[in-house]
């Protein structure tokens, strides 16, 4: 086990996976916006970086919660990376189409 961890949990697999969701959401939705642009190299950190932050944090703070057996107070968080998740894949779905014709 890693440190002697419950890393193998129900609920830190959710966070793991909400987070990677949301993370790869932002990525790929930002890195085919900044494809197109004359600076691209530096346009996908600046872009993703502000916007990613609500998703590491929340996936930082649920999973800090959910290693020292404070599974009530976890909610907020679960539901903070859900929502950002959903917002992002509909949007994402929205606007990839165009965003590659660019």
């Amino acid at each position: 086990a890693l440190f002697s961890l419950p890393v193998l949990r129900p609920m830190v697999l959710l966070v793991v996976g909400l987070g990677t969701v949301g993370f790869g959401t932002l990525g790929t939705l930002f890195s085919v916006m900044a494809a197109t642009t004359r600076a691209r190299e530096v346009m996908l950190p600046v872009l993703l970086f502000p916007l990613a932050l609500p998703v590491v944090i929340s996936a930082v703070r649920a999973t800090t919660l959910l290693l020292t057996d404070r599974q009530a107070e976890v909610g907020p968080w679960i539901s903070l990376l859900l929502g950002f998740d959903v917002l992002f894949l509909g949007i994402s779905y929205i606007v990839f189409g165009h965003a590659v014709e660019e």
